[in-house]
């Protein structure tokens, strides 16, 4: 199972979402990896490579979230359900 598949498995607290969760965490993990530390630095990150991960994520949006979604998303994301996610790639 790849690492997408894993995060498709958190599930979405959200009630009327405008990204899919498993973009946002996506995003926060290849940004940390990155070195992309902070919200507004995944922000950045997101936008620098906007073009590249839409065709390659095959994203239908015409953007990636900003940092105020990344944001709003991790302050409630449920951490043991993205621990157990991520760690099952081991």
């Amino acid at each position: 199972m790849s690492l997408i598949e894993h995060l498709k498995q958190i599930p979405d607290y959200r009630t009327q979402p405008r990204y899919p969760l498993w973009v946002v965490l996506l995003l926060v993990i290849m940004g940390t990896m990155s070195d992309c530390l902070g919200y507004r630095a995944l922000g950045d990150f997101a936008e620098r490579y906007q073009a590249v991960l839409l065709d390659l994520l095959e994203l239908s949006h015409n953007r990636l979230p900003s940092y105020s979604t990344i944001r709003q998303v991790m302050i409630r994301i449920n951490f043991e359900a993205m621990t157990t996610s991520f760690n099952a790639q081991g």
